[in-house]
């Protein structure tokens, strides 16, 4: 969840008479865009995974559509950077409706590269995608191979344009699904670090979103581009904020929770990898592949997402808060119950006022029996 520096724009968030602009501006040169000429901006959905239920290693792009008035400017190809900020009313004018940008704080909320454009009646139709849109061209090394996975993730990286912003030198701590501390048996707490590992050799025929997807599964993680244009990974961690019925439609909940149980890696056509319970009537049994894992990798990955539990749910978001990320996780409470969510898909729509699209992915009841 981005953290916003001005408390006053903190607490007009989740006001009904809040002011939103859109900024867009020219990554290279940093020059506005059409700045009174942002007609509707809408992010398609960004996600977490590339299916109907919760992945480990899916790496998505985003895409956003907007429609500005036509002053000539050429757009296609070139990248942009999109933010929000809330409108100082009192910066109001008889010649200008804009407004002030309050307390001088824009939100970043990506960097996009426009690869459709379109003209119509004095307006333009843009399609802009981050730089995962590019990656599912074919993988072929600028290094050495055999390698590490950081510099295979470093090179990917740099041939679609994008900063690597995983920290392998990051140390944590071990948490159980509760948030709990993981000790050992002699009363040590428990860290972990980035797993190093070697890829051997490269798939035929294998994308660079396959490989990043593999990188990404060997940690128990997924990969998207964070709204600074940056490449990173994670995975669920605890709620970061609650929401009731005052701001959101009543949301559409799943009968009973999910709840991992365990998991299934193939690395190969001879050797299949498990841990937990592999039976998928006892509750979701994760299974994907990857030619790179390990039984260490997997113990590690395991004790990050085994047990952890959701409810699949659509719901909408009258007052859109940009601050939340894919893989946040928040807890809808209705007065009598809470249920923790995690944000799977997230799409804004930005048109004067800011609303938003929020889901976690997962099987239905009956596609588990």
């Amino acid at each position: 969840m981005y953290t916003i520096a001005s408390n006053e724009i903190t607490s007009r968030i989740e006001n009904y008479k809040a002011l939103w602009g859109m900024w867009i501006e020219d990554a290279q040169s940093g020059e506005p865009v059409a700045y009174d000429g942002i007609q509707n901006v809408q992010t398609d959905i960004q996600a977490t995974s590339l299916s109907d239920d919760i992945e480990l290693g899916a790496v998505c792009s985003q895409s956003v559509t907007a429609e500005l008035v036509d002053d000539g400017t050429k757009y296609l190809g070139n990248e942009y950077v999109f933010s929000l900020y809330t409108k100082d009313s009192s910066a109001f004018t008889k010649t200008s409706k804009l407004g002030e940008v309050l307390d001088g704080e824009k939100i970043p909320m990506g960097r996009f590269t426009c690869v459709k454009s379109k003209k119509s009646g004095g307006s333009v139709q843009l399609t802009m995608a981050d730089r995962l849109y590019f990656s599912d061209k074919p993988y072929v090394p600028h290094i050495p191979m055999p390698n590490w996975n950081k510099a295979v993730e470093d090179d990917i990286c740099r041939q679609l344009g994008l900063q690597n912003g995983n920290d392998y030198t990051e140390v944590r701590l071990l948490r159980d699904k509760n948030g709990r501390r993981l000790i050992d048996k002699n009363g040590k707490v428990l860290y972990s670090k980035y797993f190093y590992f070697k890829v051997s050799s490269v798939p035929k025929d294998v994308t660079m979103r396959q490989m990043l997807s593999y990188l990404a599964s060997a940690q128990g993680q997924f990969g998207y581009v964070d709204r600074y244009g940056k490449y990173v990974r994670k995975w669920y961690g605890q709620p970061v904020k609650t929401l009731d019925n005052n701001t959101i439609d009543l949301p559409t909940l799943s009968e009973r929770q999910n709840a991992i149980v365990g998991i299934i890696c193939k690395v190969s056509d001879d050797e299949t990898l498990s841990l937990g319970v592999t039976d998928t009537t006892q509750g979701r049994v994760l299974e994907f592949e990857n030619p790179y894992m390990t039984e260490s990798l997997l113990r590690s990955l395991w004790r990050r997402i085994g047990g952890f539990s959701w409810y699949t749910t659509e719901l909408y978001h009258r007052l859109g808060d940009p601050r939340f990320d894919i893989g946040d996780v928040v807890t809808y409470t209705n007065g009598a119950d809470s249920y923790d969510i995690p944000i799977t898909n997230l799409g804004f729509t930005f048109d004067g006022g800011l609303s938003a699209d929020i889901s976690a992915v997962g099987l239905s009841v009956e596609e588990q029996l």
